[in-house]
């Protein structure tokens, strides 16, 4: 069954920030695992330290992927975590002449 997951990746790392074209590179392991998704900046909190945040929303049947996109930041970066939100999936309104 499809879910839609929200992952919450911080961009602070123990050593500094990730800069734009680390983020860049990582959003290409995002791309080769979905079709499609979504991108948004936004402001978070990690261990009461403020930083800069990217909201990744993706609507998926495959949650193993999910883990490994997750997995790859971790490890990728050296994060403690990413937060990862799970919910019904999201509904998309298509053409009349397309299924989805």
């Amino acid at each position: 069954m499809k879910q839609t997951y929200q992952m919450f990746f911080g961009l602070n790392t123990p050593t500094g920030t990730i800069s734009q074209d680390s983020w860049k590179a990582f959003q290409d392991v995002i791309s080769m695992s979905f079709a499609g998704y979504t991108i948004q900046d936004c402001e978070g909190a990690w261990k009461g330290s403020q930083e800069a945040t990217k909201l990744v929303t993706v609507t998926t049947k495959y949650q193993d992927k999910i883990t490994d996109v997750c997995s790859a930041y971790i490890n990728m970066f050296n994060q403690d975590a990413v937060g990862l939100l799970v919910s019904n999936p999201m509904r998309f309104v298509t053409k009349v002449s397309e299924v989805y």
